[in-house]
Formats: structure tokens, sequence, C-alpha cells
């Protein structure tokens, strides 16, 4: 018997978050884990790639049909031309994942990544429209602004329910870590923006905005976001929360 072992599947096993939890899992002799993703990258020793893409319900089903997950990490989105499109799209791959899922009735606990823009408003209204008061707390009420981290919120939510397992929510901050084709990482851009400044002999001018410049901020490294997803997702007793998740090391850029 083999009750003691635990199956994740990293849903975006490609990414900053999702190929840290990966190598944090592998490591460990009583789990095995699966890495999803739309094409084939390699992965960290033992772990197991599935392929397809969550926009296609018939793919992930196929993909899935003999799988039986135990952990669900969720790290992974696609960015549209508008929010409504956003909320549309990611929302359908959530589903299309969760409705592969059901039949197995596998699944103990889904950790899903979202971030600032919980609380700072989506893409098109980043920071200009109505915002919560600062400190951010995970308790506070939803923005009235159509997001898509809530359209993916309401159907794990919604799958939980349906098929009994707990949720957490890990709302991180900008970012940083190490993943080979991924250019969402802060680090790495603002590496670029200082090298190419560098070699052509200009001065290093911060990228970003004024607001940006002068404001309190916080970074989330990607180790810390995959410890806290892998520690909610197996700790007893505190499913169903949501979490902000940064290093704490809080600063200003000038």
């Amino acid at each position: 018997m083999e009750d003691y072992r635990s199956t994740a599947l990293v849903v975006g096993v490609n990414g900053i978050v999702g190929s840290e939890i990966a190598r944090k899992l592998a490591i460990c002799d009583d789990w095995d884990v699966y890495g999803l993703s739309r094409s084939a990258h390699e992965l960290p020793p033992r772990v197991h790639p599935v392929l397809a893409d969550l926009q296609e319900p018939e793919s992930v089903a196929q993909a899935l049909k003999d799988l039986r997950p135990t952990h669900v990490f969720l790290t992974a989105w696609s960015r549209q031309e508008t929010e409504a499109e956003n909320i549309r799209v990611n929302a359908a791959m959530m589903s299309n994942l969760f409705d592969a899922l059901a039949p197995a009735g596998s699944v103990r606990h889904a950790a899903l990544m979202t971030g600032l823009k919980h609380y700072m408003g989506p893409f098109e209204a980043f920071g200009t429209g109505e915002m919560r008061e600062t400190p951010f707390r995970e308790e506070s009420q939803r923005l009235e602004t159509p997001n898509f981290y809530y359209a993916q919120e309401d159907e794990v939510f919604a799958a939980a329910e349906r098929d009994h397992f707990t949720w957490s929510v890990h709302r991180a901050h900008t970012v940083t870590g190490h993943t080979v084709g991924n250019a969402m990482n802060f680090a790495l851009t603002f590496a670029v923006h200082a090298a190419i400044a560098r070699e052509s002999g200009t001065p290093l001018i911060f990228p970003g905005t004024e607001l940006v410049w002068n404001c309190l901020t916080d970074i989330s490294d990607s180790r810390i976001v995959a410890d806290q997803m892998i520690w909610a997702s197996t700790t007893p007793g505190i499913g169903n929360e949501a979490w902000n998740v940064t290093n704490g090391e809080i600063f200003r850029w000038r």
C-alpha cells in the first residue's frame, strides 16, 4: 500500500513559480510530481511531463484521464487583449482543468497563485482606479472593477465545493526567480535593462513611473511563494484561506 504518498499536479510547470514548486516536491521521497504545460521543456529530475492546452477541454481531459492528483498547484494564466477576455479565457482554463479532474475524485487541495492586481485592479486600470487602503489585507473586499483573478478564484471555489477539497489563494507581489524561457521576471528584465545601459554607455534610468519610484514596494521570491503554497497545501486545519506572500523587505527604488 502507498497511501502515504501524495501526487502533485503543477499547472504551469514551466513558469517562475511552478518550476520552483516542482523542484521542491521532486526531491521529497513521498511525492509523485507531474508538471502540466502546453509545450515540452526540460523538467527537474523526477517530474513527469503532462502536455495539454488548458483552453481546449478535450486536450485537458485526454491528458489527465489516468492521473489522480491529490494536490493541484495553479500557476498558469493567459494574457489577453482586454480584461473581459482575460476573465473569459482564464476562467475557462480553471473550469476545463477541474472538470477533467472531477471523475477521479482524488483532489484534496488546490493552491492558486494570483497577485497584487487583486488589490490594485487589473491591467487596464492598475493603480489608477479604485484601490484598497494599504497595507493590503487578505480579508479586504474585492474591488468593483472586473478582474480575472476574481474569476479564477470563483472557479476554484466552485470546484472545491462540488468536489469536496480545500483551497488556498496566494497573492504575490513582484515575483523574481529563475526559470528558462520566461521573461515575466522583474529581476531578469531589470538586469537586461542595466546590461544594455552599461554596454551602450548610457545612464541607468529607472524604467518605471515616478509613483513607483517614490512609493514603498516589496518583492516575492519564487522560492518563498513555492514554500507557502506547499505549506498551505499540506498543513492540516488551514484550508480555505487567502494569503499574501512577499519577502517582507520593504524598500523604495529611489
